[in-house]
């Protein structure tokens, strides 16, 4: 007996099916985006391009159980689309791990293909991937940027607001002392007048340094300033800023200098090098309390030369110490203590434009110590 069915209907769709699974097996092989076919989360089937993203061959891929999600460090599930209410594919970036150790960025399509290709009636997902690194790579660079102009916008405005404060404090003590001698110099003393004036004479000198200090922020801005060294007797150096502060202050601060070592005829920018001291120096004196002194040590190694500024004053709180050279950043104990937090920020400029390197360790309450190390050139 002979039980006969027309299978015609089934050849051609066998038929159907090879010709298909031969049109994706050579669409697949020759994309360049890499091309992942997988089955209860281990790869079926994986082209050359998958290769190439995942650094490992297509036998390792396919033959030894691989899972995707081994090599997955970061999924980032970007969009969705929907049939039907049923979502049929995403748009995923992942990050992977690759054979090389090497960390990479994909974007990804991920779509079931339920019916599509058949796997012993097993469900199959095919990720489509391509490689978006430099992309990633170039959009955190971006974001960092817009993140740091947005903080520069903050700390301009703050500037700014201090500045005008700066300007104001002494030009209403310009305004103020002139007008009583304008009112009463022929009837007040001339000791009384006289104090008058030194007030106003302080106040234009408080004046024109926020101009000196301004205008050096805006040349090391434009890069105008140049290093320019020259043989220096570098005790003798720091004495005679030593001195000259001490006249600043009325001689009302103590400034120790400690020397160890020979440092007779040091190749240094005196320039750059008496801003950089006098600001630390100033800053040390400024943010001391009461009459603790402040010491300058200058000692003199054979490869560099290394001053420390110490103070005993009120110290950089930690949260600040990272921030502490960018331009118009104060710290966030200052109260009302004056600045335009423009110093530190030139005195790094300077500092990188003489090669030097500048550090500082702090602790609130007790005190600041800033190092400086110059390379030594020797003549």
């Amino acid at each position: 007996m002979w039980s006969i069915w027309d299978i015609t209907e089934s050849r051609q769709t066998e038929q159907a099916l090879k010709l298909n699974e031969a049109r994706f097996r050579t669409l697949a092989q020759n994309t360049e985006a890499g091309i992942f076919l997988i089955q209860e989360n281990h790869i079926c089937y994986a082209n050359p391009a998958a290769e190439m993203l995942t650094g490992y061959s297509i036998q390792e891929l396919v033959d030894n159980n691989f899972d995707f999600e081994q090599i997955v460090r970061v999924k980032q599930c970007r969009q969705v689309r929907e049939q039907d209410g049923v979502a049929s594919c995403r748009y995923q970036e992942i990050q992977i791990l690759t054979k090389q150790g090497i960390l990479c960025w994909l974007a990804c399509t991920i779509e079931q293909l339920d019916g599509v290709l058949d796997f012993a009636g097993k469900r199959v997902k095919m990720i489509t991937a391509i490689d978006i690194t430099d992309y990633k790579q170039a959009e955190s660079e971006l974001r960092q940027t817009l993140e740091q102009a947005r903080k520069l916008s903050e700390l301009r405005q703050r500037f700014v607001s201090m500045l005008c404060h700066q300007f104001r404090t002494p030009l209403n003590v310009v305004s103020f002392s002139s007008d009583l001698l304008t009112r009463n110099f022929h009837q007040w003393s001339d000791e009384k007048n006289h104090s008058y004036l030194d007030l106003i004479k302080d106040a234009v000198e408080q004046i024109s340094e926020l101009l000196d200090e301004i205008l050096l922020f805006g040349k090391a801005e434009a890069d105008k300033l140049k290093c320019e060294p020259r043989p220096l007797d570098l005790k003798q150096f720091c004495r005679d800023i030593i001195a000259q502060m001490h006249l600043a202050s009325g001689k009302q601060k103590v400034i120790n200098f400690i020397s160890d070592g020979e440092c007779l005829s040091v190749s240094v920018d005196p320039k750059l090098l008496h801003h950089i001291l006098t600001n630390l120096i100033s800053n040390a004196l400024k943010y001391s309390v009461g009459k603790t002194p402040v010491t300058l040590e200058l000692m003199c190694r054979e490869d560099n030369v290394v001053f420390m500024i110490k103070d005993q004053g009120i110290g950089i709180p930690s949260v600040d110490q990272q921030q502490i050279f960018e331009p118009f950043y104060r710290g966030s104990n200052i109260d009302s203590i004056p600045g335009t937090g423009l110093g530190l920020s030139i005195v790094k400029t300077l500092a990188d434009l003489h090669g030097c390197e500048i550090s500082l360790s702090s602790e609130v309450g007790v005190g600041t110590t800033f190092t400086l190390k110059v390379p030594l050139n020797k003549h």
